[in-house]
C-alpha cells in the first residue's frame, strides 16, 4: 500500500487483481486503485470491461470464490472475480437424467 495524490489530497492506494476466465484464456489484470474504491470501481478502472468486452448485468461477481456485491468495499489483495453465465444449468441436466430413466 502506497499514497497516491488526488487532487490536491494524499489517498491510500490497494492493489488488487480483476479475473475473468474463458475456456483455455484467462484475462489477469492487476490494478491499483483507492483503498475505498468498491467492486464496481475497480472493475471499471481496470478496464476489463471493454477489453474482453463483458456486459456487467449479465454476470455474476465474487471475490476470492465467494459472490459480492458491486457496492463492497475491496481491500488490499483482493482478487475480483467475474463469473460467466453458466450454458447448462446442473439442476436442469439433472432433471432430464431423472426422467429419461422413468
Amino acid at each position: 500500500m502506497h499514497f497516491h495524490c488526488v487532487q490536491g489530497r494524499y489517498t491510500n492506494m490497494i492493489n488488487i487483481q480483476v479475473v475473468y476466465a474463458l475456456p483455455n484464456n484467462p484475462t489477469i489484470i492487476d490494478c491499483e486503485v483507492e483503498e475505498q474504491s468498491n467492486v464496481l470501481q475497480a472493475i471499471t478502472k481496470s478496464n476489463i470491461l471493454s477489453l474482453c468486452q463483458i456486459k456487467l448485468d449479465e454476470h455474476l461477481i465474487g471475490i476470492y470464490g465467494k459472490r459480492c456485491d458491486l457496492n463492497e468495499l475491496v481491500k488490499n489483495g483482493d482478487r475480483i472475480e467475474i463469473y460467466r453465465p453458466l450454458i447448462n444449468d446442473p439442476k436442469e441436466i439433472r432433471r432430464r437424467k431423472a426422467a429419461q430413466k422413468r
